[in-house]
């Protein structure tokens, strides 16, 4: 046999104590909308910031791949562009540094000619190039002399006066220009490498 169980209304005293602190049934109606409403705000923010995050995350990982698209795309392009600028290098540099030298060498036959006027002037050339060494400084108003020098390149030059000389090495300035531009394709690579 079933008994019936009885209901219990304890909560009762609960509810009546906390309505007892407040003075009137208007104060415990303002209470709780306030209290409602800062629940409600605090949800509606919670709720923004979650759409929010929802909403942006596809378009920050767009613009992180647009990003990384146009590092690639940047560095395949530089890639694709040094065998022509190796070729360039190769051969327009060494030829550009030839007819440049006899330029170089006037200049410091001119410095030399300040710091020392009086004294003569001793240029030191390859031998293939004394010739148009010659013809090519033959303006210049310094008192000096041109010899061979099988010991220089046809991209080096020596400048000797009384009290001082001077070198021109074109060759090392080209070495540089080559390794400056290995250097800078080995830095791609390795960006490649570590963005792969």
């Amino acid at each position: 046999m079933s008994f019936p169980k009885l209901e219990s209304f304890s909560h009762d005293v609960e509810i009546r104590k906390g309505i007892s602190r407040f003075e009137s049934f208007e104060s415990l109606r303002d209470t709780a909308f306030n209290d409602g409403v800062k629940s409600g705000a605090e949800a509606a923010s919670r709720a923004f910031e979650a759409e929010k995050i929802r909403t942006l995350s596809p378009i920050l990982e767009a613009l992180n791949d647009l990003s990384f698209s146009q590092i690639e795309a940047r560095q395949s392009a530089l890639n694709s562009m040094r065998p022509m600028i190796e070729k360039l290098v190769e051969s327009v540099l060494p030829e550009a540094a030839r007819h440049g030298l006899s330029k170089e060498i006037s200049a410091l036959l001119a410095q030399a000619y300040e710091k020392a006027p009086q004294a003569r002037i001793v240029i030191s050339v390859a031998p293939d190039a004394l010739t148009a060494m010659r013809s090519a400084l033959a303006p210049a108003k310094a008192d000096f002399s041109i010899e061979a020098d099988s010991g220089l390149s046809e991209l080096q030059a020596k400048v000797e006066w009384q009290g001082g000389h001077d070198r021109i090495d074109l060759s090392a300035a080209l070495s540089e220009v080559h390794m400056a531009i290995e250097n800078f394709f080995d830095r791609i690579e390795k960006t490649e490498a570590q963005n792969g």
